[in-house]
């Protein structure tokens, strides 16, 4: 029988596809997390602590009608979902949070974490939804930059230069923690928003580093597991691939010192910045309706910018 053409992925996540089997042990609870690029590391520092059983499971951007199939079982024997927020019916799949509860035993468990994004650090990045198609990122980095977009806006051939002070960088950092807080409200979740206000260093917007993960396991893990303790991994950053250059007037506005930081990089390379902003100019003469879309959902952080 020929291989499936994704079999390296199906090995990564080698239980869930049922290519590999672990003992589970009856003393521990076993917990699925769910969720995109955060829940795999949430995975992993709950699994440090000795006290709870988990394999990895796809990021829910990536599921299949036959994931959805295979998920079943898996939720049937679960004793805690851990879940972020998720809408029902996401991507036309039976992937909401309440959708995949309703799969659980009896007397199962369900804890939602909040998407974490942190932007006081980096305040003209932003991550936008292009209408059309939610998936559609910008070339070079997923991840807009509020200067290049209102470049974008004025038919500019560079990023808009603003010096908005420390007083506006203060603010829109204080608004980064109250979206959080407002989610967290509203999707009523563990809370990590005053981890926030600490000015944490992270690898872009929404790549927490360790430090700030190991906050949120800790505190799923207390309701899961009282007194047990997450490990963070020593020797690697689970989301550092990537990593964005600091605003260091932002940084000194918050009074954080941050050494080096000053481009882009990826696997510890650094990317041309001219080629970044040529492309991503580009990219918003081909689509439009992304550089209309940026400038509503970030009115009020271009606003205290100076980008409005």
């Amino acid at each position: 029988m020929a291989s499936p053409p994704d079999l390296p992925r199906r090995r990564h996540y080698g239980e869930f596809y049922q290519l590999t089997v672990a003992e589970r042990r009856a003393d521990r609870p076993f917990v699925a997390v769910m969720g995109n690029c955060q829940a795999e590391s949430l995975r992993i520092l709950l699994d440090s602590s000795g006290a709870v059983d988990s394999f990895r499971l796809p990021p829910v951007h990536e599921f299949t009608a036959e994931d959805i199939a295979l998920l079943a079982p898996v939720l049937a024997r679960a004793d805690v979902l851990v879940s972020q927020p998720i809408r029902a019916d996401y991507r036309e799949l039976p992937l909401g949070t309440s959708q995949l509860a309703a799969l659980l035993p009896p007397g199962a468990t369900v804890l939602r974490y909040p998407v974490l994004r942190w932007d006081g650090l980096m305040p003209f990045h932003a991550i936008v939804r292009d209408p059309s198609d939610p998936s559609h990122n910008p070339p070079v980095v997923p991840y807009h930059d509020l200067r290049i977009l209102a470049a974008a806006a004025r038919g500019r051939a560079a990023p808009v230069d603003v010096d908005p002070g420390a007083p506006a960088f203060r603010a829109a950092a204080a608004l980064s923690i109250a979206q959080l807080r407002t989610r967290e409200e509203h999707h009523d979740t563990v809370r990590v928003s005053d981890h926030l206000e600490s000015a944490p260093v992270w690898h872009t917007i929404n790549h927490p580093s360790n430090e700030t993960l190991a906050v949120l396991a800790q505190r799923v893990l207390d309701r899961i597991a009282p007194g047990a303790t997450v490990t963070p991994p020593a020797d690697r950053e689970m989301l550092g691939g990537l990593q964005a250059p600091v605003e260091h007037r932002a940084a000194a506005a918050l009074g954080v010192s941050v050494a080096g930081r000053e481009q882009w990089t990826a696997a510890g390379e650094p990317l041309d910045q001219p080629a970044l902003v040529a492309a991503q100019l580009a990219f918003y003469r081909e689509h439009p309706q992304v550089v209309a879309a940026g400038l509503e959902r970030h009115a009020e952080r271009l606003a205290l910018l100076g980008l409005a």
